[in-house]
Order: C-alpha cells, then structure tokens, then sequence
C-alpha cells in the first residue's frame, strides 16, 4: 500500500491515523483509522468489485445472457449482479425525444403522439 496517498474514507485523516488491523481471509492486509474505528483493505479479492467488471455485465447483458449465466461466467454472486446493473442503469442518460419524428427500438416502429 502506498502509504503517502493512503485516507480514511470516513473522515479523509491522514495515513499517520490508518494503523495495521489484521488481514482477511484472502490474505490482504487490513487498516484502521484511529480517529473513526473505520476499516479499509488495500486490494479487494471479490472480483465484483474490480473496475473492468462492469464493462463485462454491459456486454454481456448485450449478448442476450441471463443473470445466472453472467453471474457464472463472471465468478460473482447472482444479487451482486442484479445491485450492480441497478448501479449502471442509473448512471444511463435519457435520450432525447423529439415530438412528431418516427424512432425505431429493436425492430419495432413508434409515433409519438401522431
């Protein structure tokens, strides 16, 4: 762990307060900040929180897979995966719908309000 870039997440303390707290069953070590009692782990072992992962549910939803299948092929709980495409469907924009155009969706031909 790079101890000079190092916070607490709850109370944005300097590393000085983060002391040594163990390790997890993984083997990482763990940290405890001496102001707050709150806990951190330098590298996460489950891979639902890794950053590339929700590229692969993205894709792979596109890909037409169900929710087990995704959660197999990505080694990760079937409730994390429905709490993390939650996450990314929130993140998505609205389009922009224009009245009196015609839009196509997935083969299917729409008019608004016309």
């Amino acid at each position: 762990m790079n101890l000079n870039r190092a916070k607490c997440y709850r109370c944005v303390g300097e590393i000085k307060n983060m002391i040594k707290y163990g390790k997890t069953k993984s083997c990482n070590q763990r940290y405890i900040c001496q102001f707050c009692r709150k806990t951190r782990v330098e590298n996460y072992a489950y891979r639902a929180y890794k950053p590339h992962i929700d590229g692969s549910i993205v894709q792979l939803t596109e890909e037409g897979l169900g929710i087990r299948s995704t959660a197999r092929i990505l080694k990760i709980s079937t409730t994390t995966l429905l709490k993390r495409i939650v996450s990314i469907i929130r993140n998505v924009t609205k389009p922009i719908i224009s009245k009196g155009k015609t839009y196509e969706v997935d083969e299917l031909c729409t008019y608004i309000r016309h």
